[in-house]
């Protein structure tokens, strides 16, 4: 490995990421996750360790947390995995899904979901969609405040 790319991942190893809430919603349905950005409209997909690992950001965490927690699960070395993270993280944060914190909340160490352990391991990835993006923002959702859907007008008098 060059000492650049050392040196993204010690630096990205150390800092705090969490989930771009509320800007960022997500659902996971079975081992996939789907997150969208409500500000840009654009959606994304992400199977496997990458759903591990975006609901892990949920929760904050480091690179170097993620990977150890990731290993628990996968047939890979924390080490391993931290390297395949660095572009994910990247990417994500690019797509502006995760931001960085400042000062990580307390929390208990990071716990993967579920019993299975020594799942092959496939470097995560995400996939934007933007074909519903100009839909997205064209929901009146966006326009919703506080008191809910806006009332029907009135009809005018005759």
């Amino acid at each position: 490995m060059s000492i650049v790319v050392d040196s993204i991942i010690k630096d990205m190893g150390e800092w705090c990421f969490r989930v771009n809430a509320p800007s960022v919603v997500y659902e996971q349905f079975d081992n996939e996750l789907v997150a969208i950005h409500m500000g840009t409209g654009v959606y994304h997909s992400m199977v496997g360790v990458a759903t591990d690992a975006f609901v892990l950001l949920s929760k904050e965490a480091t690179a170097a947390e993620l990977a150890e927690a990731l290993a628990t699960r996968y047939a890979a070395t924390s080490s391993e995995i931290l390297t395949a993270l660095a572009p994910f993280l990247e990417e994500l944060q690019k797509e502006q899904l995760i931001v960085r914190v400042e000062t990580p909340k307390p929390r208990e160490p990071l716990r993967v979901a579920g019993d299975e352990s020594g799942l092959p391991f496939v470097p995560p990835s995400l996939e934007a969609f933007k074909d519903l993006e100009g839909l997205l923002l064209l929901d009146p959702i966006h326009e919703v405040d506080d008191e809910g859907w806006p009332p029907p007008s009135q009809p005018a008098a005759t």
